[in-house]
């Protein structure tokens, strides 16, 4: 039988095939929530092909890295940021996705809270563009795009996917908002509400305490005449405010304004379930 490979003693890569080889690279798909926009992470390209044109922040492989290293690697050069955890996305192989030669990527996505961002290494600049107004991308970029929207729409009903793209506290407008967007529907706004309560896995988030000290003041203009024997609005203000806090507690059924992912409870609800509706 021929042998199918040369052996080169003392290479880096001793076993030669015949087998062709080609390029592979990494490209990222970074997701961020800003402005109640869903966001997305592009670089412009400094050099040919595609040379001023917007795509993914990625890069060619090298020899003594991962491929998750790879990404992670690419996406810091090429925009200053760093992402503490990246999934796989997907490997896209179309032959003539390069015009340079046979390359194979393979994508990664990510959800970071919104950062500065800055165009470094082969990217002359780094931007954040609303996943509704996009410009043209090099490549094949708008079909992994399409692919990594499609991955968030799936996730979203079996992972916390918007509570991480959200702050650590958030109102729950902000909530539907963001969830209406990623699954390109419309909810009913008491609706949401109150499956999003019933469900269980938000907890009110914990408001500064109330300090009356820290605003009782003396009025800062002088008194008309007319008023010399009228209290401070201020004063009447926090008082009445006072009062009204003194004499009625937290009522039942009151939505609060800020709330938190209580994770242990959607933890056990996916359990239960396995995946969340709405």
């Amino acid at each position: 039988m021929e042998k199918n490979y040369t052996y080169v003693e003392g290479a880096q890569f001793p076993y030669q095939y015949k087998y062709e080889h080609m390029a592979v690279t990494t490209d990222c798909v970074i997701f961020t929530y800003e402005d109640r926009k869903l966001k997305v992470l592009l670089v412009k390209r400094g050099g040919e092909p595609y040379k001023g044109q917007w795509a993914l922040p990625g890069g060619f492989l090298k020899n003594d890295e991962t491929a998750r290293e790879g990404a992670m690697r690419e996406l810091q050069e090429e925009t200053g940021l760093v992402a503490s955890a990246i999934g796989e996305l997907g490997v896209f192989s179309d032959v003539d996705r390069d015009p340079r030669e046979r390359v194979i990527t393979i994508a990664w996505y990510a959800l970071v809270r919104p950062a500065d961002v800055i165009g470094g290494d082969d990217a002359d600049e780094a931007a954040w563009f609303s996943v509704d107004d996009l410009p043209s991308l090099a490549f094949d970029h708008h079909k992994i795009l399409d692919a990594a929207m499609e991955r968030l729409r799936r996730d979203i009903h079996f992972e916390p996917v918007g509570f991480e793209l959200l702050d650590d506290t958030f109102t729950i407008p902000d909530l539907q908002r963001l969830y209406e967007i990623i699954l390109g529907v419309k909810f009913d706004r008491r609706n949401f509400q109150r499956k999003i309560m019933a469900s269980g896995i938000l907890e009110e988030a914990q408001n500064k305490e109330y300090e009356p000290e820290a605003i009782l003041m003396e009025c800062p203009l002088p008194e008309p005449a007319f008023m010399a024997d009228m209290e401070c609005p201020v004063q009447q203000s926090v008082a009445s405010q006072e009062i009204s806090r003194s004499s009625s507690k937290k009522r039942p059924g009151r939505i609060a304004s800020l709330f938190r992912l209580n994770k242990k409870k959607y933890d056990e609800m996916k359990e239960e379930s396995g995946k969340f509706e709405f």
